[in-house]
């Protein structure tokens, strides 16, 4: 897990090189296109309006008497997401359970050291919280969109490196984002910590590996789909170590916040949460025909819940289709577990990026509940880069364009409309991603161009050029 010098000083040689071709291609691209300029001026004059909009949404939470009858409200508020990490600390050191039994979808989702390591914010108040947790937001979402410029260079992929550049417009308008930034979730966070370890895995550093691999772990498992490439590439070593040392990680985590809450009280909730990541299902309130639109959760079984009723039976069929979809994706992995590149992720660049983001976008299907495609603007960018066929681009442009803009058709219809659009739950009745499910549509359509690429191809070879 040590550090070699000399890797600091060609990252920091590297990422100058890559922020020069950025600046250069962006020059280009201003230079060359008048649409283009238009474009990125009127969209950031919007991210401008849209964060001033975010501030005064703040200063609302903050001043009840400006909140609907609804919200009821006793008093100042923070974002709802927020609010719950804030809780779950201080439930920790007061020795609550932190996964009650629960009916709705507000609810702590994360291991116990999560809510250990969130304590120093519960100590600021919550107007410091709130503008702490906006400027990382924002320098999280900045970072993901430069590390990303960075990756393609690196990996020799030069036209994705120019269609970051092209698609900037799309990135400072992304919903995602804007909703993240709302509700102060950490799916954007999240986001960079599965950049960040694409990158380490790709270029087999094992202590970044090890680093964000175990972050992850702690906060959203399914995120650590990264760790399986190695894996598919025939990487054995790196993958075993990368693996074995993360369990050990995680359960010298879980050692010391059980020392730090009391060995009984910690093991218990530990027991409560592998409980709660097995029985969501239990206890979720599901949206059945007799509710009037579908909702924001987009998961597969939502939708059949939606369309037949939330029984034992729909349930087993939504787990069913979930795994017909991801039968294509076990294929592709078999053959490649059979037929390995025995070759570092860097070499065969095409290849590995098609299995981390099929990956991804596997287990976003698997999920039961899915509200966000944040890392969603990445394999936008890669697929509109790399995919010939301009039918191909066509469907990448038609399923993500308006996924992109569902925040800026919620804003515009909240300053026409104001709160007569706005329903219990946060629900904008406008809103085109609560009768159809957005952002599941742009799974299916990612998740089946790139398998069809890995499944064309049958000599691995074939993608090393990028």
């Amino acid at each position: 897990m040590s550090c070699d010098p000399s890797d600091i000083f060609d990252g920091v040689v590297g990422n100058r090189l890559d922020d020069r071709l950025e600046m250069r291609y962006l020059h280009q691209s201003w230079s060359r296109s008048k649409l283009y300029r238009v474009v990125l001026i009127a969209v950031s004059v919007y991210a401008l309006l849209r964060m001033a909009i975010h501030l005064l949404y703040m200063v609302a939470l903050a001043s009840p008497e400006l909140l609907p009858e609804w919200a009821d409200a006793e008093g100042p508020m923070i974002p709802v997401d927020l609010q719950l990490y804030v809780d779950a600390a201080n439930r920790f050191w007061s020795q609550q359970n932190l996964y009650p039994v629960w009916d709705r979808i507000e609810i702590y989702q994360y291991s116990p050291a999560c809510a250990l390591l969130f304590t120093p914010f519960t100590w600021l108040s919550s107007i410091a919280l709130v503008i702490s947790q906006t400027l990382v937001h924002i320098i999280a979402y900045a970072l993901l969109y430069v590390w990303w410029g960075r990756i393609f260079q690196q990996l020799g992929l030069g036209r994705a490196g120019k269609m970051l550049v092209w698609t900037l417009p799309v990135w400072l308008i992304f919903s995602a984002f804007w909703s993240d930034l709302g509700y102060l979730n950490i799916y954007i966070v999240v986001a960079l910590l599965a950049t960040l370890i694409i990158d380490a895995v790709l270029n087999e550093r094992l202590g970044w590996s090890l680093l964000w691999l175990s972050i992850i772990l702690q906060t959203k498992p399914h995120w650590a789909f990264a760790a399986a490439v190695p894996l598919l590439l025939g990487r054995w070593r790196f993958f075993l170590k990368l693996v074995g040392l993360a369990m050990v990680i995680y359960v010298a985590v879980a050692g010391v916040t059980m020392l730090a809450a009391g060995p009984s009280y910690g093991l218990q909730q530990y027991v409560g949460y592998v409980q709660l990541l097995g029985n969501m299902r239990q206890y979720f309130p599901w949206r059945g025909p007799d509710a009037p639109f579908l909702g924001y959760n987009h998961s597969i079984t939502q939708i059949v819940v939606y369309l037949l009723g939330a029984t034992p039976a729909t349930l087993n069929l939504a787990t069913i289709v979930k795994g017909l979809l991801l039968v294509p994706l076990a294929v592709v992995s078999l053959r490649c577990l059979f037929r390995p590149a025995h070759r570092i992720g860097r070499d065969v660049p095409r290849l590995a990026l098609d299995l981390v983001f099929a990956l991804y976008l596997g287990a976003f299907i698997w999920l039961d509940m899915v509200w966000e495609l944040s890392l969603g603007v990445a394999v936008f960018t890669y697929l509109l880069a790399t995919l010939d066929r301009r039918g191909s681009r066509i469907w990448i442009w038609a399923v993500f364009l308006p996924y992109a803009l569902v925040d800026l058709w919620q804003t515009l219809s909240f300053v026409i409309f104001g709160m007569d659009v706005v329903l219990p739950g946060m629900y904008i009745l406008t809103d085109p991603t609560i009768y159809l499910p957005l952002i599941m549509i742009v799974i299916l359509v990612f998740y089946g161009l790139l398998v069809k690429r890995l499944w064309a191809t049958s000599e691995q070879a074939a993608y090393v050029s990028g």
